[in-house]
């Protein structure tokens, strides 16, 4: 039995962790999806500065430089998570010409004579003439660039910082060569400005001629020297070789994948003399476990907990049949061993019909009715504790009278109670005369006469039943003056099977079944009960809401 609960408790947590791993898995191939969708529409970008490979528009260099330089000023807005380098190379030379990086851009907006036309409490105007256009130029380093918020912030406003440029030469496009400095909260930092290969060396001027002052200063980043900005400047080194043994077309190649998805595109120009590239990188698996990290753990928790309460479920499925079976080994053996006596009896009693005497026969017949009714006592006591444990009978709850309904059992039971002159008394509350609760009849019946006969059975002299009522609560309660039970006995009272004969004679055998059927009984109607014995006496009570005509 063990093992099978064992492999149902193993299955059922399989089931458990499958479904967990299938419902994970899409909701993570969903979000994957997402990422990669995104990361294609970024991919557009450089085809829309670029255009088609082999672009014969593009046959001097100047355009392709400027083009490629005004993508990577829109791609440094990409978060970070995503890996970028892009290149201009030259074919012929086998050289890279510019890669990109951290970069700035310095902004002059000229010179504007402002002129106040009319200043006045209910207008104001004024016109706006430019003396001086504005230019700008982009700045590479020489050396990563790490900068700090507040830097990049500052240096927005140059010319509070104390920004300085000096040594460099300017082109169209670029400020290159030289020494860039600023002060940043005291301390004054400094940049060797690179000097790209595509650079105009022929027609150039020195930067103090080409600008008045700066007026703005512009970062614009692509994470630095990370490690998955690494990542795709080898993939890219890789995909041009292939392109250029003629393994890989230009154009765009992209590769989605759960762990890795990769963009490359090369743009091919003046007949594959000029090659720009750019290469993309995520790690897909990677962000959404960051980004949806709490999901996940809560998933997990759910997981964890539904594993526990099937495991629960199994072992405690696994004791109640244990237990049952235990409950059913020891009550075959109760009623073998409470019905051998009645039985050896009767059969005795039968064997020697034949030599009684007439006179005597009567008696013989009342000692054994009264052992058949014995026997057939405990058969209806049992039949009665299956049905209400299985749930098989439904409580057909109406206003019962608890008061009526004991004086009612009381006349049933008064030869017993005279046989053996016992004093029994019924006390009830000075203020009620009905005592109703919301019950099923029968039920009732069967709990009351229980502890009244079993009162009956074991008292002495003296039978007490009290009756009290409050607003919402009746409670009965019955208490006979006859052995102590000793206190590791009380909690087993109602136990199937339970009985204990201490001070009790032999004549008097019970199953034990009478109690097991009133607490079954009594749960049903979600009743509070207790058993009490002392040396005044054993005393069972149970509580039940009071009826009300709403109900």
């Amino acid at each position: 039995m063990k093992k099978n609960y064992l492999s149902f408790g193993i299955i059922y947590c399989l089931a458990a962790l499958l479904i967990f791993l299938a419902a994970i898995s899409f909701y993570s191939k969903k979000k994957i999806d997402e990422l990669n969708d995104g990361l294609r529409n970024i991919s557009l970008l450089p085809y829309t500065y670029m255009g088609n490979p082999d672009n014969s528009s593009f046959k001097e260099l100047k355009p392709i430089v400027g083009n490629t330089v005004l993508t990577w000023e829109y791609l440094s807005y990409m978060n970070n998570d995503v890996g970028f380098y892009s290149s201009i190379v030259d074919t012929n030379k086998d050289t890279v010409l510019f890669e990109s990086q951290d970069f700035f851009i310095v902004r002059y907006y000229g010179e504007i004579e402002i002129e106040v036309i009319e200043d006045s409490p209910e207008r104001y105007e004024e016109k706006s003439t430019q003396l001086v256009p504005g230019d700008s130029r982009y700045i590479f380093f020489e050396e990563p660039l790490s900068l700090t918020p507040d830097e990049v912030s500052d240096l927005r406003n140059p010319v509070n910082n104390e920004v300085s440029i000096k040594g460099a030469r300017c082109d169209d496009r670029f400020i290159y060569g030289g020494l860039l400095s600023y002060t940043y909260d005291t301390e004054v930092k400094s940049f060797n400005i690179a000097t790209p290969g595509v650079v105009n060396k022929v027609e150039n001027v020195p930067y103090e001629e080409w600008i008045v002052r700066i007026d703005e200063i512009e970062y614009h980043s692509f994470g630095g020297d990370s490690g998955i900005n690494r990542k795709a400047h080898k993939i890219s080194d890789a995909y041009v070789d292939k392109h250029l043994n003629g393994d890989a077309p230009a154009g765009v190649d992209v590769k989605e994948g759960i762990f890795t998805t990769t963009c490359t595109e090369i743009y091919v120009f003046d007949k594959g003399h000029y090659i720009v590239t750019y290469c993309f990188v995520i790690n897909p698996l990677q962000l959404v476990i960051r980004d949806h990290l709490i999901i996940y753990i809560l998933s997990f928790l759910a997981l964890v907990l539904v594993e526990a309460v099937i495991i629960f479920a199994v072992r405690k499925l696994y004791l109640n049949q244990k237990r049952f079976e235990l409950r059913s080994e020891k009550l075959t053996k109760g009623i073998a061993y409470d019905l051998q006596g009645p039985l050896a009896v009767t059969r005795e009693y039968l064997n020697n019909w034949e030599n009684v005497d007439e006179d005597k026969r009567p008696e013989y017949s009342e000692k054994i009715i009264s052992e058949v009714d014995h026997m057939s006592s405990l058969v209806t006591r049992l039949l009665e504790l299956s049905k209400v444990q299985e749930g098989s009978v439904k409580l057909n709850r109406e206003d019962v009278d608890l008061l009526l309904l004991t004086k009612n059992i009381k006349k049933r039971n008064l030869e017993s109670i005279r046989k053996k002159d016992i004093d029994l008394t019924i006390e009830c509350d000075d203020k009620a005369e009905e005592y109703p609760v919301y019950a099923d009849l029968e039920m009732m019946y069967i709990v009351i006469n229980n502890f009244m006969t079993n009162a009956i059975k074991y008292c002495e002299h003296t039978i007490k039943i009290r009756l009290s009522k409050t607003a919402k609560r009746v409670e009965f309660s019955i208490t006979n003056d006859g052995a102590k039970i000793d206190k590791p006995d009380l909690e087993k009272v109602w136990d199937v099977l339970y009985n204990t004969r201490k001070g009790r004679k032999e004549t008097e055998g019970n199953s034990g079944v009478g109690l097991s059927v009133v607490k079954s009984i009594l749960d049903a109607h979600k009743a509070k009960y207790a058993c009490y014995s002392g040396y005044k006496g054993t005393n069972f009570w149970f509580s039940m809401d009071a009826y009300e005509e709403e109900k």
